[in-house]
């Protein structure tokens, strides 16, 4: 499961859920403009300054760049290559 932490008005984050619903991963999305995910966020992650921050299976992953890098390299395991 990925849990992508992000707020309104931030493109990054929007870029992640795109990439999220491009590849069919599941996802649940929470903002940190409620007061509660904001709380949680600064639980899982202590040293985040920005949004997004993506976490998958239980892993900080970091913003968006680092997602699509997650992803291209889970795809190309998947596709027996390194």
């Amino acid at each position: 499961m990925i849990t992508i932490y992000g707020k309104s008005a931030c493109p990054w984050c929007d870029r992640a859920k795109d990439l999220a619903e491009r590849y069919e991963l599941e996802y649940e999305y929470k903002s940190v403009d409620n007061e509660t995910y904001l709380t949680e966020l600064r639980e899982v992650v202590p040293g985040a300054k920005t949004v997004p921050q993506i976490i998958w299976n239980g892993n900080v992953i970091g913003g968006y760049n680092d997602f699509a890098t997650e992803i291209e390299n889970t795809r190309n395991y998947g596709d027996g290559q390194v």
